[in-house]
């Protein structure tokens, strides 16, 4: 069949944890896919005045992994160097 299995992957993975500004958790499930393509990150980030936030992120891996994971490595250190996200409009950084 290619990329995909003959039946899907059921198992999940799922992890969870909590500082203190919030609690998350997360599961992901391979599915159908040879392999898990997917990846999310939950990373706390200093903010424009220095007060902490949290940054959540899924990465669907599209056919391949790699991009998904360079993705989950690279976006928080991409995102706080964007001058909008150092001035605050967190919004606009984002898009």
């Amino acid at each position: 069949m290619g990329a995909y299995l003959d039946t899907p992957n059921k198992e999940k993975d799922s992890e969870s944890g909590q500082n203190e500004l919030c609690a998350w958790g997360a599961t992901g499930m391979q599915g159908w896919r040879t392999g898990m393509e997917d990846e999310h990150l939950a990373v706390e980030i200093a903010l424009h005045d220095k007060s902490k936030g949290m940054l959540f992120g899924v990465f669907d891996g599209h056919g391949g992994q790699e991009v998904a994971t360079h993705a989950k490595k690279h976006f928080p250190g991409i995102l706080i160097k964007q001058d909008l996200f150092k001035k605050g409009d967190y919004v606009k950084a984002l898009e």
